[in-house]
């Protein structure tokens, strides 16, 4: 259970509302899957150890959720208005110095419990202040006609930034709106003007406004202090509540993502549990795991109704994973206890990436055992991992699409491995199928960046790569297993 997968549920649980149903669904099924498949895991024949590429690829896929934890941390440190090096860098060291302790194999477990009660602590303490239980307050918002800026909100107030990180943001405004910004500079408005388009730019200096009309857009390089127009809606927010409770997309782009989201998850699950070798998992193991993640997304659940609810403004410029973290401040505005309940949250993911981090490197030393490569004994392997994922940090990325670029790594390479095993009689086919398998979803993924997807089938195989790779490296390995001709 690391951060950033367990914001990405809330996170995309509002973003997508009845669709982000399924990221929910897939955090319960998968782990659980992932324990299944590795108590009769067929990886652990000991020819497949001599080929280093499997435990390449789990490096990779280890060192990527990393990535995706620090760029996390980054995030919130940003949120916070510090530099994003006060929140890698502590993380970093921080993991990195427990990772290393000979200790940490046995103690890790205890940080799990306590950060998954700071973690729940604040949804309990906002269903009791709020005085509305989850149910009464979805039914408030599926019945709102609009989203819009509270009076008392941050961005009528005061001002806070818009975009979370770098790059170019576009924000569609659906009725009059008058925008103020805090920050000197130029403002560029894209007009659409009986059915021409003009861009247009203004140089305003602070406290100047600019009214923006139905159907323009702002374009923002990047991340700016802005301040908007109280009980106006939010540009970027849904139509309205039931629009956000209950879509109306079609139905055929959403399959194909559901699937591409399905074999990512799941295979990835699947290769980070079974590739380390059999689990001889039981009920007794299986039970504790299912209370535990119904407990966590319950949680996730509110998170997401309470957020639509109380923060709308959490939906401009795209659902943050960070700005979650300040919706007790939101709901809780007349109770001092809300900047608390943000420290507990923060102290909560702060234990959790510290157990993942080791749990993680004893799956890769466990792979390691099994694949009779020496790396993981030595400490100046996790010291890089640490440096090069620090570093590559400092620059922002969507902590949730490294999260699924590592996930899809795994489900592409390793899961097929796990599922039906090596090839004893042709250790060469084994390489070449995992090999296959990751240039594939190297292949798409670099692809995607570089033509732009035009039809919902390109969009779903750009968005989960796994999609193509796993079944490629499944079907080689199949093939495979087919006596050698004499």
């Amino acid at each position: 259970m690391t951060p950033a997968l367990l914001l990405a549920v809330p996170a995309e649980l509002l973003a997508q509302g009845r669709d982000g149903l399924w990221v929910a669904l897939l955090f319960i099924v998968a782990p659980l899957f992932a324990l299944l498949a590795a108590a009769g895991s067929r990886a652990t024949v000991p020819e497949a150890g001599r080929r280093s590429l499997p435990l390449v690829v789990m490096l990779l896929v280890v060192g990527v959720i990393v990535w995706a934890n620090l760029s996390l941390a980054g995030d919130v440190a940003t949120w916070m208005g510090w530099p994003r090096w006060r929140g890698i860098v502590p993380a970093a060291v921080a993991a990195m110095g427990l990772v290393l302790w000979p200790g940490a194999s046995r103690h890790w477990p205890w940080l799990v419990p306590p950060g998954l009660i700071a973690l729940v602590l604040p949804v309990a303490a906002i269903v009791y202040f709020s005085n509305s239980n989850p149910i009464a307050t979805w039914s408030e918002v599926a019945s709102q006609p609009a989203f819009r800026f509270p009076a008392d909100s941050p961005w009528v107030g005061e001002g806070r930034r818009v975009g979370h990180r770098s790059g170019s943001l576009a924000l569609l405004f659906e009725e009059e709106h008058r925008v103020t910004p805090v920050d000197p500079g130029p403002l560029r408005v894209e007009v659409h003007d009986h059915g021409r388009v003009q861009v247009q730019e203004w140089t305003l200096a602070p406290g100047q406004s600019v009214t923006l009309r139905p159907g323009d857009r702002l374009q923002l390089d990047g991340p700016r202090r802005l301040k908007f127009e109280a009980d106006k809606r939010v540009p970027g927010a849904p139509v309205s509540g039931i629009a956000w409770a209950d879509s109306s997309r079609s139905m055929r782009p959403r399959v194909l993502r559901f699937l591409g989201l399905g074999v990512t998850l799941l295979g990835g699950a699947v290769a980070l549990v079974g590739f380390a070798g059999p689990t001889g998992t039981a009920l007794t193991r299986v039970w504790p795991t299912v209370l535990v993640l119904l407990w966590v997304l319950a949680s996730a659940e509110c998170w997401a109704i309470y957020a639509a609810r109380w923060a709308p403004e959490l939906f401009l410029g795209g659902v943050a994973a960070a700005s979650l973290l300040e919706l007790p401040t939101f709901v809780l505005k007349s109770q001092p206890v809300g900047p608390q309940l943000v420290g507990f949250t923060l102290a909560g993911l702060f234990a959790l990436f510290l157990a993942a981090s080791v749990a993680l490197r004893k799956q890769l030393a466990a792979a390691e055992g099994q694949v009779g490569e020496s790396v993981t004994s030595d400490g100046g392997l996790w010291g890089g991992v640490f440096a090069v994922t620090a570093l590559a940090a400092l620059w922002p990325v969507e902590p949730w699409s490294l999260m699924l670029s590592a996930l899809g790594l795994g489900a592409s390479c390793l899961a097929p491995l796990v599922l039906l095993g090596p090839r004893t009689a042709r250790p060469r086919a084994t390489t070449w199928a995992l090999g296959v398998g990751f240039v594939l979803f190297l292949g798409v993924t670099a692809a995607g960046r570089l033509w732009p997807p035009a039809s919902p089938l390109a969009e779903a195989l750009v968005a989960y790569p796994a999609l193509v790779a796993a079944p490629v490296a499944a079907i080689l390995l199949r093939v495979a297993a087919r006596p050698a001709r004499a």
